[in-house]
């Protein structure tokens, strides 16, 4: 409201044209490569260690991406991560061995070969329940004697061959699925008999999900497709991460007039046990199906799946509600589900390997009494309390475990789940929603299948010194046109926009540019063609010297990375054991370490700012004559000084003209003003092109570049937004036009000290 004046005075008012808002919040670093778990191809926020954890697991052994996220978190409070898992399945051969018996044929065992790559030519298998023998031959053979089919055995087929790939390097398969209640299922006079086939997953990544979440029966006929719950977390791993847990199933009617029902789930651990359930997250109460409800369960929940849209290059969530779990997200059924409709069970769950014929599937079993063992604290013969099972999937079971993997084909095993099947539990009758059953009986546990990373999981991974063209951490980037160039080209178009993704610094620990040229390359023109980021890229290998290494780094020009020489030694967190690492795994927190104590645009090296806290060695001790080469040559060499520890020793970007721009300094302070000057900008967009609009730009940037300055980032610097840039014709074209000139601060990395030896009697001159 207007100020009213009436009589006569002097009246003075502050009009604050320094406000502009500003857009630039924490930027970090983004990293791409292969993790344990989590959303693959979607760039991803995690906040500290913990989140890391949660989110895409610990480190393993088989890449260096956690190892160097972990390390970089040390010094910056978050980080963008881009997991890479493969797009084109694979197809291998399977030893299947059956037990054959008055009953019929059943799988007990299925082998793949422990390395990608080997082949099995044939199996001869013979014996009985009481032990039997295996020679397999082909790229590698084996002989193995004194096999046994009985789970409780010492040398059960798991405990011979192994249970995952790589597990043994004395035998050429590993134990893939294994049915022990198939010689029970056989009948009598059972044989043990196999057969090689083919197994074909050619398909990319996915993640697990639940059967079908089905209702009770309905008007006497029919039970519903409900929902299906999916993982968040993509890939094999994914199988066995969680279960869900419906539990306090209520009736329509029961609680209010509505007409629908209501249902709590829970997120539990995998491994929890039922009388000491470990929630990953709080309990979802009170769920409903009734769409316009505030708890409705996909809005509770979310309900966005990820859309990879291959014109952009980007991955995008599809849904009317976003995802609000951490782990889960929900699918609705595309059903017309009555209202008076609850979960009640599921459907059975597909088959993760290949028979000949469904009969000869080994079904899990289901948890159908709710007691646990007898005399234990709590237990009860006549109530169901703290000590009782849940029932539906029985995570116990061997022949259960086997079905939580890839899903091969559309082959249901075994029959669907109901709690109205459970006529034994309430004096014969069955479990339903009257109020003679207890709401404490209704519920029930099921698992996720169908997790796939979209690669053999016996693929050789190599890693230090084994990283070869065609493979670094299990990928194969030695062409543009092999899938894990393909892969990774993914990964990085996911970061390409930077409308969608904010980062200031990129690293693909363990892509070398002497070894995956390609994907290097591409990385170097995300950068530039973002210009908003930099590029810390492992130049060699392991034991690459002096000489390659300049000559890598000779054949690259471009400001917007620099590489680094040699690699260092690391302590392996998970095994204490040390490991050789490229310089990518330790760089970013020296990175992040030099922005906290001084500002992204101070040098990253030197004793000051430049140690690698994490290095306990290095590949090669360097010569001063041998860093004068490679400094000369553009690469930074990473130095070892006695008694003053590991440190980088050089801040050049790989570009070959000499410029201010030929220092890791200079272009990531340009970084750090084109991004805060663009986000203040853009809330000039549509404004008036007044001097009134000019000034609150100049306001703005003016003070910032300023600061920068005072922080021995910037020598001198003008900026121009005025009548002289704003003529009228440009006016007219609708653009706001304005100049930023700066001189940026060098650094002093050669310092020149003369030391003057006098004779007795001379005399010092004063200043």
């Amino acid at each position: 409201m207007a100020e009213r004046i009436v009589s006569p005075g002097v009246f003075t008012q502050e009009n604050d044209q320094t406000y502009l808002a500003q857009g630039v919040a924490a930027i970090g670093a983004a990293f791409v490569g292969p993790t344990t778990k989590g959303p693959a191809f979607i760039p991803t926020v995690v906040e500290g260690q913990k989140g890391l954890e949660n989110t895409f697991g610990v480190a393993d052994g088989n890449s260096y991406l956690n190892y160097t996220v972990q390390n970089y978190l040390q010094e910056a409070g978050s980080a963008t991560i881009v997991r890479v898992l493969g797009l084109g399945g694979y197809t291998t051969t399977a030893a299947t061995i059956y037990a054959t018996g008055s009953a019929g044929k059943k799988v007990l065992a299925v082998l793949h070969p422990t390395l990608s790559g080997s082949s099995l030519t044939n199996i001869v298998v013979g014996g009985t329940t009481a032990s039997f023998s295996l020679r397999i031959t082909g790229s590698t053979s084996v002989s193995q004697s004194g096999i046994s089919p009985i789970e409780s055995s010492t040398a059960f087929i798991p405990k011979v061959f192994g249970a995952a790939p790589l597990s043994t390097t004395t035998t050429p398969v590993y134990t893939y699925a294994v049915f022990p209640e198939a010689l029970a299922q056989a009948g009598s006079s059972v044989t043990i008999t196999a057969s090689l086939s083919t197994v074909s997953l050619l398909t990319q990544y996915d993640n697990a999900n639940t059967p079908w979440i089905r209702s009770q029966t309905i008007n006497g006929t029919t039970k519903y497709n409900l929902f299906k719950i999916h993982t968040l977390s993509d890939g094999t791993s994914a199988n066995k991460q969680l279960k869900i847990s419906i539990l306090g199933v209520t009736p329509s009617g029961s609680v209010s007039d509505s007409p629908y029902g209501t249902f709590s789930l829970w997120v539990r651990d995998f491994n929890d046990t039922d009388d000491q359930p470990n929630l990953l997250e709080p309990s979802y109460d009170n769920l409903t199906l009734d769409p316009s409800s505030p708890n409705y369960i996909a809005r509770r929940i979310g309900n966005s799946a990820p859309y990879y849209d291959s014109n952009t290059g980007e991955t995008y969530y599809q849904g009317d509600f976003p995802n609000l779990s951490k782990y889960i997200r929900i699918e609705m059924s595309s059903d017309v589900i009555p209202e008076n409709a609850v979960p009640f069970g599921f459907a059975a769950l597909n088959s993760t390997v290949s028979s000949s014929a469904a009969g000869e599937l080994v079904s899990g079993s289901y948890v159908t009494s709710r007691w646990l063992t007898s005399g234990v604290p709590g237990w009860s013969s006549t109530a169901v309390g703290p000590n009782a099972n849940y029932y539906g999937f029985n995570f116990s079971d061997t022949n259960s475990l086997s079905y939580l993997g890839p899903i091969i084909g559309t082959t249901t095993v075994g029959s669907e789940f109901n709690l109205e099947n459970l006529t034994t539990e309430v004096g014969g009758t069955a479990i339903d929603l009257s109020s003679s059953t207890p709401v404490s009986y209704r519920r029930f546990t099921v698992p996720v299948q169908g997790g796939f990373d979209g690669y053999n999981p016996a693929r050789e991974i190599a890693m230090g010194g084994a990283i070869k063209n065609t493979n670094t951490q299990g990928f194969d980037l030695s062409t543009a046109l092999k899938s894990g160039s393909v892969e990774y080209k993914r990964a990085l178009d996911s970061l390409s926009n930077p409308d969608s993704v904010d980062f200031n610094l990129l690293v693909i620990p363990g892509v070398l540019n002497s070894q995956h040229p390609y994907i290097t390359q591409y990385a170097i023109d995300v950068c530039a063609n973002r210009g908003d980021c930099f590029y810390i890229l492992d130049l060699d290998t392991l034991d690459a010297s002096v000489t390659s290494v300049t000559s890598q780094a000779r054949s690259l020009n471009t400001n917007y990375a620099a590489g680094y020489y040699p690699w260092v030694s690391v302590v392996d967190t998970n095994t204490n054991k040390q490991m050789w690492a490229p310089p990518s795994v330790v760089l970013p927190e020296v990175y992040a370490y030099s922005d906290n104590v001084g500002a992204e645009w101070f040098a990253p090296a030197g004793l000051n700012r430049g140690g690698i806290p994490g290095a306990i060695g290095v590949k090669a001790r360097l010569t001063q004559a041998q860093r004068d080469t490679l400094y000369e040559a553009k690469v930074n060499p990473i130095a070892q000084f006695p008694g003053q520890g590991i440190c980088v020793w050089g801040q050049k970007t790989l570009q070959t003209r000499s410029s201010a721009l030929d220092r890791v300094n200079v272009r990531r302070l340009l970084i750090t003003v084109k991004k805060y000057i663009a986000s203040s900008a853009r809330y000039l967009v549509f404004e008036q092109n007044t001097e009134t609009t000019r000034n609150r730009f100049l306001n703005i940037v003016n003070p910032y570049l300023a600061t920068i300055q005072q922080n021995s980032g910037l020598t001198a610097f003008r900026v121009v937004m005025d009548e002289t840039n704003n003529t009228p014709d440009i006016i007219d074209r609708n653009i706001l036009a304005g100049a930023i000139y700066l001189q940026p601060t060098r650094t002093a990395e050669f310092i020149k000290l003369d030391f003057n030896i006098l004779p007795t009697g001379a005399t010092f001159n004063t200043i």
